[in-house]
């Protein structure tokens, strides 16, 4: 029980870590942020406002992640760094996905066109691709997994105050 309490607990800093967009090449926090703050969570893709919450279904019914209205340029960005681990066609719709380290991907769906490669490393903000309000689609949609179980993306948008928990979030560990 104990070591999986560690586990759990380093998955979780692993995952902080890697949304803090600390190291090289990081990004600084938005402005105005007061001091003691930092980005642990994750940059909104677009400027767009949310169009579709995340409701998910039964089985894969449902919506798993959330549509964004896109801004007047159709920029979508990196809501952290990481590795781009597919940029194709998934049943005729354009996605991106992209694995920030600790379990945590990604995915950017219904572009007009991609902008990066399969094993591309991408900083936090970096422009993935364009989409479009005119497709069939209308917008983006961006969705989240932690270990391969999708999660609301309002819940980990944005930033927080740091401290020693500031960006830890507890994930379940398979035994």
């Amino acid at each position: 029980m104990f070591v999986s309490t560690i586990r759990l607990l380093l998955l979780g800093l692993v995952v902080a870590l890697s949304l803090s967009g600390t190291g090289a090449g990081a990004s600084p926090g938005p402005e105005g942020m007061g001091r003691g703050a930092s980005c642990v969570g994750l940059d909104p893709p677009s400027d767009g406002v949310i169009t579709a919450p995340f409701a998910p279904g039964p089985s894969y019914s449902g919506h798993w992640g959330v549509d964004y209205m896109l801004d007047s340029d159709g920029s979508v960005e990196a809501a952290a760094a990481g590795k781009v681990t597919f940029a194709g066609s998934v049943v005729g719709n354009l996605v991106v996905t992209v694995d920030h380290g600790g379990g945590l991907k990604t995915s950017y769906s219904y572009l007009e066109r991609s902008l990066v490669t399969r094993g591309q490393h991408v900083k936090r903000g970096v422009v993935l691709g364009r989409a479009s309000d005119d497709s069939p689609h209308r917008g983006l949609h961006f969705s989240v997994r932690i270990g391969g179980t999708y999660i609301d993306p309002e819940t980990v948008l944005g930033c927080q105050p740091s401290s020693p928990s500031a960006g830890l979030r507890l994930v379940p560990v398979e035994s």
